[in-house]
């Protein structure tokens, strides 16, 4: 069963989102994961989620990234401007961070990783949040 889980760099916080994926105006991270039926529990809702051990593992891999790439979650929480290839170079950084983590544990079977929502590219002052309204 593939399962696919959003990661929330600003919040720190994921969620499973199989199998729809919903549209995002934060920055956030699809990992969609190949998993056994032993690694699969549902909700009351009978929604798929990782079993109680592998989220745990999960979480472990996740907190690894959140702390590994914490410079670059503030300058995105904060709208700081930087250059395109500066946010190339931290994106990149960022999904491999997240590869090696997860490769780490062997029972976390990584099969896909997306980019989804609003990631900066290429930004200038006038293109900042206002977050004074």
């Amino acid at each position: 069963m593939k399962l696919t889980i959003s990661m929330d760099l600003l919040e720190e916080a994921f969620y499973y989102v199989s199998p729809v994926k919903p549209v995002s105006t934060v920055p956030l991270i699809y990992a969609t994961f190949l998993a056994g039926k032993d690694q699969i529990a549902y909700t009351t809702e009978n929604e798929a989620k990782f079993a109680r051990k592998i989220e745990r593992v999960f979480k472990a891999a996740f907190h690894e990234v959140i702390e590994e790439n914490r410079s670059y979650g503030d300058m995105l929480d904060q709208d700081t401007l930087l250059s395109p290839q500066e946010h190339v170079n931290q994106q990149g950084k960022l999904i491999n961070s997240i590869i090696v983590a997860l490769q780490r544990y062997p029972e976390l079977k990584l099969i896909r990783l997306e980019l989804a929502g609003s990631w900066p590219l290429f930004q200038t002052e006038a293109g900042q949040l206002d977050l004074t309204e």
